[in-house]
């Protein structure tokens, strides 16, 4: 105790930080807590899948009925160890929670995938804590290009494996936006999806009712 105690010390008086951070760090313990898990979501390479009428995944069979965003709550990609039929995580982000599981086993890809001999879809744990953090802006359904914000939302909230999946041939995204039955926590993601632009929008409002002197 006395050592790290000298450690904290030096440490917070040659480096300018904080001692309760050096502490953190020495006791290898977090340094912020959250209630769920984020994990990085890379969307837009789905909605260029979708748009172009190619499989975005070849998922087991078993996985048909899940849109894309609670799949990506749900399952993660791991690979096959060599000399057994357990997994191990290729996410960064699953590193810790791969090393804690002694076995895992995963559902294959579907035969046609380019991993289907190397990788697994395992089960994340608390699924229902796991948020994706999309990685770019996303769309808006009044001011941005309609029909991108349409094949956007269909691809996150409709099951799908390839585009046609998603829209018929003659019909255009918007038309297959408002035809598709969303789910009501469909409809709550993409409600609060816009509630950033609606914040941004007011404080536009704001901003021209001040430089007008109406406020």
């Amino acid at each position: 105790r006395r050592l790290i105690s000298r450690i904290v010390n030096l440490l917070s008086t040659k480096l300018e930080l904080g001692s309760p951070m050096i502490s953190l760090y020495l006791l290898k313990n977090p340094d912020h807590y959250t209630s769920h898990n984020f994990i990085p979501f890379y969307w837009k390479t789905y909605v260029s899948t979708a748009r172009s009428f190619f499989d975005y995944t070849h998922c087991p069979v078993q996985h048909v009925n899940y849109n894309l965003y609670n799949w990506v709550c749900s399952f993660y990609k791991v690979a096959k160890r060599k000399s057994k039929d357990e997994v191990l995580s290729d996410h960064e982000t699953e590193l810790k929670s791969s090393k804690s599981v002694k076995s895992t086993k995963g559902l294959p890809f579907l035969v046609g995938d380019p991993l289907v001999e190397t990788h697994v879809i395992s089960t994340r744990r608390n699924s229902s804590m796991t948020v994706p953090n999309f990685i770019g802006a996303l769309p808006r359904p009044n001011k941005d290009n309609r029909e991108y914000y349409c094949c956007t939302m269909l691809t996150l909230f409709c099951p799908w494996r390839t585009g046609e999946d998603l829209k018929k041939k003659d019909q255009s995204w918007h038309e297959a936006f408002e035809a598709y039955d969303f789910c009501e926590q469909s409809q709550l993601y993409m409600k609060n999806m816009n509630i950033r632009f609606e914040c941004l929008d007011a404080r536009d409002d704001f901003r021209a009712q001040l430089k007008s002197g109406k406020l």
